[in-house]
């Protein structure tokens, strides 16, 4: 007799260990079970300790055993996402899914989906081998993140473009356009004078863009990786910048380069000079001699390099950036070392790894192991540009730059994506991405590798409103680009990286004002940082989030003035977080272009 199924077994997924199957502290699991759309009526998890077995008088054997019912937690168009949190009290456990598809019930285990013809054919004695396994809740490999990371609202700062105390460019501030490698003179006394702002704003986490010795604006292409650039100030300028920094409560973290280091870096000049005889030669990756394969020009830079295949690998196919390798005990060495340099001796809070999904994983946990050994609550965040689940095992990165919620935001507002696509896709994000990674991630709408969120949408401040709170709204960690908060706007790289506006003449107070509300709200209404977004059937962005202290109604208008309908089970009282003022919603309401609503459910 074949069986037939009626539900559609190609969409079942789940995966043991991984963002289906993770530690979400010491002694939880949480386990998730992918389907297809509205295929199943029930779902449930059949789960034990593999060596829990007990037996009668008769010699029957049973496995000593759970079952519980998942919850349907997320629904895109094309599938169902159940979820359940369990606590193995021996913390091992073996499970399966128990499905139920309105006539017949399935197990579904790591070999394969069948049917259950009675309780005693869910497992043969002593054998589980059908079953996922999860073998330990190792302590150690649990998600260690420092507990103030979630609570921060960061702060980017490209250092020579945000204020100069000294005064030493001969370039008027603010001059347009901004071209690629010119100083401004920014500085860090210039940070140091503006703390007050920032904290005045809300501001408790800095990061910097690379402030080390390096001849061009963006510092991206180290020289020496243990001295601040001159153009920025001195080692103690910077120490005293953290000094005063954490008086004031504020973090700060530093963007470390070392996947790959500048031209001039005396490592890489060595081998220019040397070349296989040098004793760096095996810190790059040198595909033959001389390296030096492309023409100089008058100072010994590379020019006209473009269409050339270079003799050694680079960031990008830039050789101003050769790409270090760090299996080389030298290149690991002296890296490893300006890790732990500016953490011990200057007490910095961060690292943000540039290009980190190009660094071996193998790095990236030495890196991981000689920061915390230094600093327990040392933060360590990616630059990914994609989906990292990889690297976010709690064994390398705990954060990352979190462009997968950047790119649907973005998509959406600029119209190019329909509302259920959105919703799609943050759902997927939602489904796909552990809560204590979620809860750490580094969220933006714009950094200075993207255009400026306000130009992005067409320098309106009201659809960039839009984009700000959906940031604050999000589980994870805000970063405000600088100047964002003041209207500044820009294209791409260099445009994004203009001056930041200090005369007020000239800033968006009202956007000010809105973001350091944003800032306040997140303190203090819980549900801002909730990870789900339960969303409401509506013509426009409405959701709402819920905490065990707070519900807060969101309605985001990204069209024209229109009539909206409310559900009746979302009308009532509540008060306008913005204004508070008490707001009493009935069956309809008129909103204007791009206006919202933040209201919080009266008790």
């Amino acid at each position: 007799m074949t069986l037939v199924m009626n539900m559609n077994k190609l969409a079942l997924w789940h995966h043991a260990k991984s963002e289906f199957s993770y530690a979400y502290d010491q002694e939880t699991l949480h386990i998730l079970l992918r389907t297809e759309k509205n295929d199943l009526s029930t779902v449930k998890i059949i789960y034990g300790d593999p060596f829990h077995w007990g037996g009668d008088n008769k010699g029957k054997v049973t496995w000593i055993h759970e079952v519980v019912e998942m919850h349907l937690r997320y629904q895109t168009s094309d599938f169902d996402y159940y979820f359940v949190e369990i606590k193995p009290p021996y913390l091992r456990t073996k499970y399966a899914f128990l499905l139920f598809d309105g006539q017949s019930e399935f197990l579904f285990g790591a070999k394969r989906a069948r049917e259950i013809l009675d309780e005693e054919s869910l497992y043969e004695a002593f054998d589980l081998s059908e079953y996922y396994n999860f073998p330990y809740l190792n302590h150690e490999d649990l998600h260690h993140t420092p507990s103030w990371v979630k609570n921060t609202v960061w702060y980017q700062i490209f250092p020579d473009r945000f204020y100069s105390a000294k005064k030493q460019s001969l370039l008027s501030w603010g001059k347009l356009p901004v071209n690629n490698h010119e100083l401004y003179g920014g500085d860090l006394l210039g940070v140091i004078e503006k703390l007050d702002y920032l904290k005045e704003l809300g501001v408790t986490g800095i990061y910097f863009t690379p402030i080390f010795l390096a001849p061009t604006a963006h510092k991206y292409d180290t020289t020496d990786y243990f001295k601040i650039d001159p153009q920025f100030g001195t080692n103690e300028d910077f120490k005293k910048l953290v000094e005063v920094a954490h008086e004031k409560g504020i973090k700060v973290m530093l963007d470390g380069v070392f996947n790959h280091c500048g031209f001039d870096h005396p490592f890489f000049q060595d081998v220019v000079k040397n070349g296989e005889k040098s004793m760096y030669k095996d810190c790059f990756f040198i595909d033959q001699f001389p390296v030096i394969n492309f023409p100089l020009n008058s100072q010994g830079k590379p020019t006209n390099y473009h269409g050339i295949e270079l003799n050694l690998k680079t960031f990008a196919f830039t050789p101003h950036m050769p790409k270090w390798n760090t299996s080389n005990p030298i290149a690991q060495a002296h890296l490893l070392d300006c890790i732990r340099f500016w953490i011990e001796s200057y007490d910095i809070d961060g690292w943000r790894l540039d290009v980190s999904n190009e660094i071996s994983h193998d790095f990236l946990r030495m890196i991981k192991k000689v920061s915390r050994t230094a600093k327990k609550e040392t933060f360590i965040l990616g630059e990914n540009w994609d989906s990292s689940i990889p690297w976010l095992h709690g064994d390398q990165l705990d954060s990352v730059m979190n462009y997968d919620l950047s790119y649907p935001l973005w998509k959406y507002l600029e119209e190019k994506i329909t509302l259920p696509v959105f919703k799609d896709m943050v759902i997927s994000y939602l489904a796909n991405t552990p809560k204590n990674v979620m809860e750490n991630m580094f969220n933006l709408v714009g950094s200075h590798d993207t255009i400026r969120i306000k130009r992005r949408l067409k320098d309106d401040p009201r659809r960039v409103k839009l984009a700000y709170l959906w940031m604050f709204l999000s589980a994870g960690a805000p970063n405000i680009y600088y100047g964002d908060e003041v209207g500044m706007t820009g294209e791409h790289d260099p445009d994004n990286r203009r001056c930041m506006i200090w005369d007020e003449r000239y800033q968006d107070q009202d956007f000010f004002e809105f973001t350091k509300k944003l800032i306040e709200l997140r303190k203090d209404i819980s549900s801002f940082s909730e990870p789900d977004y339960h969303f409401i059937e509506s013509e426009i962005l409405m959701f709402t989030k819920h905490s065990k202290q707070d519900q807060i109604l969101v309605l985001m208008n990204d069209k024209h003035h229109l009539t909206l309908s409310i559900p009746n089970t979302l009308q009532g009282t509540y008060i306008n977080l913005m204004s508070g003022q008490k707001v009493l919603l009935h069956d309809k309401i008129d909103l204007e272009a791009y206006e919202y609503l933040l209201l919080q459910k009266e008790n």
